[in-house]
């Protein structure tokens, strides 16, 4: 059965009691975990110093000359702006957007360049419209080699983000865009050992601020996806071949009317606004020399934020009362 919906309207089939286990299976498996424990701790005190160094080792970063990159919502603002950076690097870019005739300005731009460029009308919350996407790629330019999953919407732009069409829209383009293009283009990046797939989350997935639920939703439920994917990309023995990246912007300046309204949401205000050029360039960056995990700006550190992410709520309150309050 392959449908969820109908799987829903099946009869509850209840799992067999658990059967008690003798205690001597159960000193055996306490045994085998007091084994593993010291095993591991032998293995982890030299593999802690070699990720010591390797933090304090510049890493080469990798050739993308002549790679295939797809960016989804390419046509402007920080889009555009990693299309731009990668064509830098020597990448053919391809734009997918629903903006057609900035998605064509931008490919003009990129070929200065001396890549190869396209662009195409889609909407990648649509899988039928992803995988024509593929077929049109693949005819014209090739196999995707770098997947940036960026388009995505703001949904306090508009005036009643609450009501559910606007709501559905906004799980599909946030959320199941990415499941489709990850789904589409991830098996081909297998076959070949060769890709990069990066997503653009937000600063919101671990610091809410409890103004934006839906939008910080969304962006929780890519920062779980991207982490897992990474784990399923080492079951499949890929790990050295398939790469993931993921992006947790603060708040750029671009779409005129989000900077508008950033500026009238609490403690968002005395938060700097980052140039999208500048963002590009951190995220190429960080594609580069396979970084899991970057904050742009990037003085930020990861760390920290996964820090302040799990200190006591009353100390986060403290924090942006005092920082970013009125």
């Amino acid at each position: 059965m392959g449908s969820l919906e109908d799987f829903q309207h099946l009869p509850y089939n209840p799992a067999g009691p658990l059967s008690s286990r003798p205690l001597w299976v159960t000193v055996v498996q306490w045994v085998k975990i007091f084994y593993n424990v010291l095993l591991f701790v032998t293995k982890v005190i030299p593999l802690g110093g070699y990720l010591l160094m390797r933090k304090f080792v510049c890493k080469k970063p990798k050739d993308i000359k002549g790679w295939i990159a797809l960016v989804t919502g390419g046509a402007n603002g920080l889009g555009r702006a990693i299309s731009i950076e990668l064509a830098k690097q020597g990448c053919h870019v391809v734009v997918a957007d629903l903006d057609e005739y900035n998605a064509l300005r931008t490919v003009l731009e990129l070929r200065y360049y001396g890549v190869k460029a396209a662009a195409f009308k889609t909407d990648v919350a649509c899988s039928d419209q992803v995988k024509e996407l593929q077929r049109k790629i693949e005819a014209e330019m090739g196999p995707v080699d770098i997947l940036v999953n960026n388009a995505g919407l703001v949904p306090f732009l508009v005036s009643d983000e609450y009501v559910p069409e606007n709501l559905q829209r906004l799980m599909n383009v946030n959320i199941l865009a990415n499941f489709y293009t990850v789904n589409t283009f991830l098996p081909g990046m297998y076959v070949r050992r060769k890709g990069h797939i990066v997503t653009i989350v937000s600063a919101t997935a671990f610091l809410p601020v409890g103004f934006i639920r839906h939008y910080t939703t969304t962006k929780y439920a890519m920062r779980g996806f991207m982490e897992e994917l990474r784990d399923e990309i080492r079951h499949a023995g890929q790990t050295k071949f398939v790469k993931t990246t993921t992006i947790f912007p603060f708040f750029l300046n671009t779409r005129k009317e989000m900077v508008d309204a950033i500026s009238k949401i609490p403690y968002f205000s005395k938060i700097p606004l980052v140039d999208p050029n500048e963002a590009a360039k951190t995220i190429v960056r960080a594609i580069r020399i396979n970084k899991r995990k970057a904050f742009v700006p990037d003085w930020v550190p990861v760390s920290l934020l996964t820090f302040v992410n799990d200190i006591p709520r009353k100390i986060k309150y403290l924090f942006q009362d005092q920082f970013l309050g009125n």
